[in-house]
């Protein structure tokens, strides 16, 4: 079985994105990074099956294209999308989206069927909050861009008052970033 893993660029002040949802401050290290990315990043391509993500996140890659990156490229990974609206599954470009309205427990169980043993991406703020606060999450990897943004979508809000203790695994150094990996302890 797969773990259960987020990996997100974060300003050093925690915030995933400023306060207009853009997120090009906290990827400005990727740039210069790219020769490096197997490194930092793994072979998420291949080892993730499937993404849960917020409505949120939904709303600012949805597309008829489906989901596709910045660099024109689009993942084959199924998307699960945490939403209070039901919503009947839909396919776009190379995207196969699946709603879920009871929950992360509910939407990490559908994403173990469909991932098989490959990994569970989360992407997203409220996704990250919710796997964490129910005991979820195995691995967080985040890559701490070299600045304050002040304000924005923070990363780590509404975890709750008991303290989370994690297990550093790796930490790496490019330009513009420090790597941090993490094994949530259970």
């Amino acid at each position: 079985m797969g773990k259960v893993m987020f990996g997100l660029s974060v300003s050093l002040d925690g915030f995933i994105a400023d306060k207009n949802d853009d997120v090009s401050q906290v990827f400005a290290w990727f740039i210069n990074a790219w020769e490096n990315f197997h490194e930092i990043a793994g072979d998420a391509l291949n080892e993730n099956g499937v993404v849960i993500m917020g409505h949120r996140s939904f709303n600012m890659i949805d597309s008829e294209n489906g989901w596709v990156f910045p660099d024109g490229t689009a993942p084959d990974w199924p998307v699960i999308v945490l939403q209070s609206q039901a919503r009947e599954s839909v396919k776009k470009g190379r995207t196969q989206f699946h709603f879920v309205t009871d929950g992360i427990e509910s939407a990490i169980a559908k994403a173990r069927e469909i991932a098989g043993e490959k990994n569970i991406a989360l992407h997203g703020a409220s996704a990250v909050q919710q796997a964490l606060k129910a005991g979820l999450l195995d691995e967080l990897h985040m890559s701490i861009a070299h600045v304050l943004l002040g304000e924005g979508i923070r990363l780590f809000d509404h975890l709750g008052p008991q303290p989370i203790q994690l297990e550093r695994i790796r930490m790496l150094e490019s330009p513009g970033a420090t790597h941090l990996s993490f094994r949530v302890v259970k």
